[in-house]
């Protein structure tokens, strides 16, 4: 069972402390941590993702993430932690645009991503002075703080749209397959072993780049491939169409189909034909 911290049971400040031997225990807490490592390599595992960490890579973890860093070394790995109660993470959302506190929440996936050399080495050296201001109780320190976490929360706005933009090479190569008849008959367990990754990895990095699941992209090819055989092969039944495109029974087929169109692929079909 994952341990639950508050702010009030974290010994440092609450806002900042840096480690060399986090606890390998599972946790949550009840604000947000915006964590990232300057030396060494180790395994952060959020929500039972495993995120390789090293220099540069952070993380921003949500009330109710459960993580642990892993696979460390203790002489080596140190990684800084900035907390913020959660007004003052919503407050930080909304100096972007309202809806971004709850996409935070809502990402079914770690918020993690890597930052710059040139950030890292800015953020590095402001957590130095921050830690130093805290502790000569300079009242400036919470300016800092500010700076430093809506830093930390553009840098992975601009990580999600740079995601949303880019495409990596393996799937470049496997979208063009959609357009194939024959390649949509597969399944999605089908199409991730093609890649050679295993289903949950393929499925979290198809949903990253293309912001829907793999499933719903497959459907949407499916239907639409559908509806171009409704118009152009009239003597292919709708059961015939339904099987072609590997969809499971003609039911499923139509409820999709009527979901995409507000009309049943029967509907659609009588209405081409009365217009030709």
């Amino acid at each position: 069972m994952a341990i639950r911290l508050g702010l009030n049971e974290i010994r440092h400040t609450p806002y900042i402390s840096s480690s060399y031997t986090p606890p390998k225990h599972f946790h949550s807490h009840d604000f947000f941590e915006f964590s990232f490592c300057v030396s060494g390599h180790a395994v952060n595992i959020v929500n039972d993702t495993p995120i390789p960490f090293q220099n540069g890579s952070c993380v921003i973890l949500r009330p109710n993430d459960v993580h642990a860093v892993t696979e460390y070394d203790d002489k080596v790995y140190e990684h800084i932690d900035l907390y913020a109660t959660k007004e003052h993470f919503k407050n930080l959302c909304n100096c972007c645009h309202k809806a971004l506190y709850d996409e935070i929440m809502n990402d079914p996936n770690p918020i993690a991503f890597s930052l710059s050399n040139e950030i890292f080495t800015f953020l590095f050296n402001q957590a130095l002075l921050l830690k130093e201001m805290i502790a000569n109780k300079n009242n400036f320190y919470q300016t800092l703080y500010v700076g430093m976490t809506s830093t930390l929360l553009s840098e992975w706005v601009k990580h999600k749209i740079y995601s949303q933009t880019y495409k990596p090479d393996w799937l470049k190569n496997l979208l063009p397959k959609f357009n194939d008849i024959t390649f949509v008959q597969k399944n999605v367990t089908q199409i991730a072993q093609e890649t050679g990754f295993t289903l949950p990895y393929f499925s979290t990095q198809f949903k990253k780049y293309m912001g829907i699941s793999a499933i719903e992209y497959l459907t949407k090819k499916r239907i639409h491939m559908s509806k171009d055989l409704l118009m152009t092969e009239k003597t292919l039944r709708i059961l015939d169409i339904s099987a072609m495109l590997g969809f499971e029974n003609p039911s499923t087929f139509s409820k999709h189909f009527l979901e995409e169109f507000n009309l049943t692929p029967k509907e659609y079909r009588k209405q081409i034909h009365m217009l030709h």
